[in-house]
């Protein structure tokens, strides 16, 4: 599987590498390099995080992962088969889910991985 795992911390993305062993794992720290990856690639699931470049509890806007939630819900023809909105951020993480109805929410999914996807 094509995995794409948005995330600005490094801990968090080492996670996702071990647990998802196996898969091709595209890793990103950006929104706009998240949108990169969506626009040249298709991929199977996508692990999205709304708050980046080491900011917490960030309203919604330009340079998080509401963002990148914008852009695949206006290409439909790019949207993984499956979303995970994994951000802390309740409340963002919801606004996030209201562009992406199939998304699933899962604040930490990281910890929660055991090789299930394959």
């Amino acid at each position: 599987m094509r995995i794409l795992v948005l995330d600005d911390e490094e801990n968090r993305l080492i996670q996702f590498k071990i647990n998802l062993a196996g898969h091709i794992v595209v890793c990103v720290k950006t929104a706009a390099e998240a949108i990169q990856q969506l626009d040249q690639n298709n991929f199977n699931i996508a692990f999205l995080d709304h708050d980046l470049g080491g900011r917490v509890l960030v309203p919604s806007g330009p340079g998080t992962g509401y963002e990148v939630a914008q852009w695949i819900a206006a290409h439909e023809n790019k949207q993984p088969d499956k979303i995970f909105i994994h951000s802390f951020n309740e409340p963002a993480a919801k606004r996030m889910k209201s562009l992406l109805p199939n998304a699933v929410i899962a604040p930490g999914v990281w910890t929660k991985l055991d090789g299930g996807l394959a």
